[in-house]
């Protein structure tokens, strides 16, 4: 009876608790950089244009670096980059890794069955999304899903650093 209480605490416990679902990539090295963009910094206002999706992406975000914004470099292992091109179908592992530079958070998306899977990691591996609300596995499952005119079978597409060039 001891155990089962035990383990019920557990469960309860854990549900509050965010933890990644997706695993980081021992590969990191070997992937290919295909996107560049920003987060801005907190002042910065945005042009009315902007995607609603990259609004909320930018509130999310904008405390990283302590405000002043950062640079976000996505990777995607080679063999993924039809498919990435594509927004899917995915084969199972890693699908895209997102990387704010200034603060070393590594975002990973991953496949498993067709279904995206997410976790937020520090440089050495280290799961932290725990440390930040932006960061808990949830809200990447609530952007991802939430916006599907950007994304798309688990990955969105347009990199922030769009809305700032000037188009002809």
């Amino acid at each position: 009876m001891k155990r089962c209480i035990f383990c019920a605490l557990m469960l309860i416990s854990g549900a509050s608790f965010a933890v990644s679902n997706a695993t980081f990539p021992e590969n990191l090295d070997e992937m290919v950089l295909v996107k560049q963009s920003v987060i801005p910094a907190k002042d910065v206002v945005l042009p009315e244009s902007t995607p609603t999706f990259l609004q909320e992406t930018v509130k999310m975000y904008n405390w990283i670096n302590h405000g002043q914004g950062t640079k976000i470099n996505i990777f995607v292992p080679e063999n993924k980059l039809s498919s990435y091109g594509e927004h899917g179908p995915y084969d199972d592992g890693t699908t895209a890794v997102a990387i704010f530079e200034d603060q070393d958070i590594i975002f990973v998306t991953e496949h498993l069955a067709g279904e995206a899977l997410y976790g937020t990691y520090d440089r050495v591996g280290n799961d932290i999304s725990h440390t930040h609300p932006s960061l808990h596995v949830e809200t990447c499952y609530s952007c991802h899903i939430g916006y599907k005119e950007i994304c798309r079978g688990g990955t969105c597409s347009t990199p922030i650093i769009d809305v700032f060039t000037n188009k002809n």
